[in-house]
């Protein structure tokens, strides 16, 4: 199911590697999704697309996702837009500074991305029963890493087609989306010599 709400998910993280495939996960999941690379940022993509849901690294750099967080938290159009903190830090004293500023929920990585589908979409439903509730299409039991297949996949295309790899499948050309497509389907295809 493709999401039709113009509201987007907004994903804030500075790794490269992780905003990609976080971003492509969400997009799986048939959200529409804007990105971040710091707090300070974060705050600015916020205020222009109105999110429905932030996916908020906490430890970044100018403003980590504590910080951004807590301001998002004082603004009255961000009162109850779900935020699910995406960190490396698993401590009980990280998960509690958390849930002071305003998370919503908390996730370690590496990611599981059934369980953050499944936190999205209980968040996103208590917000809205008519919210749909999304299945997981591909890879019930990914998880963040260096080496995931479609994220290697992704990298080779953005380098064969000449794009940034932070680059994302919605801003493709209708051509390019139309290979994207195909080979992400058929990965075997890209990778025979």
């Amino acid at each position: 199911m493709i999401d039709s709400s113009p509201s987007p998910v907004l994903v804030v993280e500075d790794n490269s590697d992780n905003l990609l495939l976080i971003s492509l996960t969400v997009q799986d999941f048939g959200y529409h999704v804007v990105t971040a690379r710091d707090g300070e940022e974060a705050l600015s993509i916020a205020e222009l697309t109105l999110p429905r849901l932030i996916l908020m690294d906490i430890a970044m750099p100018k403003m980590d996702g504590l910080d951004a967080t807590r301001r998002l938290r004082t603004d009255p159009k961000f009162l109850k837009v779900p935020i699910i903190a995406l960190t490396a830090f698993e401590t009980d004293g990280f998960q509690h500074a958390a849930a002071e500023v305003g998370f919503d929920g908390y996730l370690t990585k590496p990611i599981d991305f059934e369980r953050l589908r499944r936190l999205m979409n209980a968040l996103l439903s208590a917000q809205s029963p008519s919210h749909p509730v999304y299945q997981s299409t591909s890879f019930p039991t990914r998880q963040t890493g260096p080496l995931e297949e479609r994220f290697m996949l992704w990298r080779k295309f953005c380098a064969e087609n000449s794009l940034a790899v932070e680059a994302s499948p919605g801003d493709l050309s209708p051509a390019l989306r139309e290979r994207w497509e195909f080979l992400k389907n058929n990965p075997t295809y890209f990778f025979e010599f």
